[in-house]
Formats: C-alpha cells, sequence, structure tokens
C-alpha cells in the first residue's frame, strides 16, 4: 500500500466514558483504532473491519469500502458515531 487516501466524509467516534473523541480520516487509522482501541474486540462485523483493513493495505479493498466496514464494527459495539 503507497498511502492510505482519506475518506470523503471522516468518522468521530464518541467514548462517553472517557470523554474522548476520535477522528479517523482512512483505513490506517481505522485499523490503528481497531486494533489499539476498540472496547470489544470480538464479533463478525470488527474480525470484518480487520480483514478489510488488509486488504485495504494490500490494494485488493477501496478506502470506502474500509469505512463501510468500520461504521459496522463501531454499531456492533455499541460506539457512538458522528460522520464528517
Amino acid at each position: 500500500m503507497e498511502s492510505a487516501h482519506n475518506w470523503h466524509e471522516s468518522v468521530i467516534l464518541a467514548d462517553a466514558k472517557a470523554g474522548v473523541f476520535v477522528l479517523v480520516h482512512n483505513s490506517v487509522e481505522a485499523a490503528t483504532s481497531l486494533m489499539e482501541c476498540w472496547p470489544e474486540q470480538h464479533g463478525e462485523a470488527f474480525f470484518e473491519a480487520i480483514r478489510i483493513c488488509a486488504d485495504a493495505f494490500d490494494g485488493e479493498a477501496e478506502e470506502e469500502d474500509v469505512r463501510d466496514a468500520f461504521l459496522a464494527a463501531a454499531q456492533e459495539a455499541h460506539i457512538a458515531v458522528t460522520v464528517h
């Protein structure tokens, strides 16, 4: 993967307990969020998002596919999301 291109709409994740907001622009940031700070690292959508991130790194998935999978994983984990 040469470099990740920013999504047409960024994703803002809200962690109400910690009072933290995370802004995610692309597949690299999505993968980092999933691996380092995801509250529930299990579930079908979580693993699908990880797989699609890896595919994007190999040039086999589009950034928007990663974004869609990332949003599904956030929904599965009950994370509040805003698109910007």
